[in-house]
């Protein structure tokens, strides 16, 4: 059993929140619990994916100004960041990031004090990891390539320990085995892990380990007595069920079965009083509380990673279709098999499960395609393991090789707009002109207050141009006159 350090790598800004609040936390809610989450002293925090970009720019926010605020606030701390040249948001031509302008993400993002890059490419195509690797380590970011886990009965240990020991060999310095699904059981663990160490020889690997199933509390601890060198966290609010394992049990646990070691220097005081923020910031804001969910086998048949599966749970129990789960989850399944079994992470899953979702409504399957199931037809991002089926590929039809654009490309078609812009329209899908600008200081300052103090704040600022202003809601009375206010909650 290893006494080692491990490294912890908190993703609760990324993966956390995306998972347990659908990516709702914004800037100042960032900033104003990083300074505590930094001081639990983990090793490095994940501070943007390209699901963040996203949800930043459609909030009217500039994602860059995010990692910038983070590093004023944490200096020191090591920051990671996550690369993928998939895009997910189905513009037409831009289905893929061109090599040249995911070089120039790497450095816009080395330029804002990120030190580690987790690169991921679901089909660990090596014509396009091999040469982001090596960029960037040249730019001076620690590169750690993903290792998607697929539990496919054709994919065994064996092709698991020679994907892993490629992308060590293409210039790994880390390689994270990306359990995104939380599929992994000890049983598995007690066979893969020891193969894909003896592999990497001196290459770190680190684990990345969803809740779906219930398992990984139990699977994070049985890995660090195996000797793991890293393992995915986050904070206590934003862990479990769709996420990553608590970073505060998983130091507990540790502590308590005597692997203290493993977890020196880690404060725990400061992780329980960033819990304790997060819990008021979500009663405030009315976002959900994280709690974990009960083992359940759908997560082995429909192998959604956690944030696809976070969103069609909860339509589920929405509608009041709970008892559909194992439905849901075979038309996944099929589905998948289908479309030539590409691996369920990002741009592949959350089509599929789409498509099943609408399957699920009723009617003759496939009525209509989504456009992100025809883009796996038409291997937009490239050859999937399996066979599509011949039916709907005759229906899809064939696609042109297209070349995604070039930076180069990119500054001829919009002049006068800076490169950091131009990556951040491509990896978001909309036009560079359209992105956000940066907020001012003032509007970065974190405003604890409630939903219905921000409305009587709002009325209050444009009652001098009424005689009276009422507004009602159940439970909820404002009656604002010439500046005055009085409420009833």
């Amino acid at each position: 059993m290893s006494r080692r350090r491990i490294r912890l790598t908190d993703v609760s800004l990324t993966d956390g929140q995306g998972a347990v609040w659908a990516g709702a936390m914004t800037t100042p809610m960032v900033g104003a619990v990083v300074q505590q989450l930094a001081a639990a002293q983990p090793d490095a925090i994940e501070v943007c994916s390209p699901d963040m970009l996203r949800q930043c720019v459609l909030r009217g926010e500039d994602p860059w100004q995010r990692i910038d605020v983070i590093r004023q606030r944490c200096p020191g701390m090591a920051l990671r960041a996550v690369v993928s040249p998939l895009n997910e948001h189905g513009v037409r031509g831009a289905d893929m990031i061109s090599r040249d302008v995911a070089v120039q993400w790497l450095r816009e993002l080395a330029r804002r004090g990120v030190r580690e890059v987790l690169l991921i490419d679901p089909l660990l195509d090596m014509r396009r990891l091999g040469p982001l690797l090596k960029q960037a380590a040249a730019i001076g970011i620690t590169p750690i390539a993903a290792l998607p886990l697929d539990e496919d009965s054709i994919l065994g240990d064996a092709t698991l320990c020679g994907q892993a020991a490629a992308l060590a060999a293409a210039g790994a310095a880390r390689v994270q085995l990306r359990d995104a699904a939380g599929l992994m059981t000890p049983g598995r663990l007690a066979t893969l892990l020891p193969a894909l160490r003896q592999v990497l020889a001196a290459t770190p690997l680190d684990f990345h380990l969803g809740c779906q199933t219930a398992l990984a509390p139990l699977v994070a601890l049985e890995a660090v007595q195996m000797g793991i060198d890293g393992l995915d966290t986050a904070l206590a609010p934003l862990a479990n069920g769709a996420s990553v394992v608590s970073f505060g049990t998983l130091v507990k646990s540790l502590r308590l079965l005597g692997f203290g070691e493993a977890v020196d220097g880690i404060h725990l005081p400061a992780i329980d009083a960033a819990s304790d923020f997060l819990v008021a910031m979500a009663e405030r804001h009315d976002f959900p509380a994280a709690r974990p969910w009960a083992f359940s086998l759908a997560p082995y048949i429909h192998r959604l990673p956690g944030e696809v599966a976070a969103l069609f749970m909860a339509r589920l129990d929405a509608l009041d279709r709970w008892n559909d789960l194992i439905t849901f989850a075979e038309e996944c399944a099929r589905i998948r098999g289908e479309l030539g079994r590409p691996p369920m992470l990002a741009p592949f899953a959350r089509a599929i499960a789409d498509q099943a979702w609408r399957h699920l409504q009723g009617g003759p399957r496939y009525v209509e395609l989504i456009p992100g199931v025809r883009r796996i037809i038409q291997q937009c991002w490239g050859p999937t393991s399996g066979r599509v089926d011949a039916g709907l590929a005759r229906r899809v039809g064939g696609l042109p090789a297209s070349r995604p654009a070039s930076l180069q490309d990119l500054r001829a078609r919009f002049p006068g707009t800076r490169d950091a812009a131009l990556v951040l329209a491509q990896v978001c899908g909309v036009p560079p002109r359209s992105l956000p600008g940066p907020a001012s200081g003032e509007a970065l300052v974190y405003a604890a207050q409630t939903p219905a103090d921000a409305l009587i704040s709002g009325l209050a600022r444009r009652a001098a141009s009424f005689a009276q202003l009422n507004v009602s809601a159940p439970g909820f009375v404002a009656q604002l006159c010439g500046g005055q206010d009085s409420r009833h909650v």
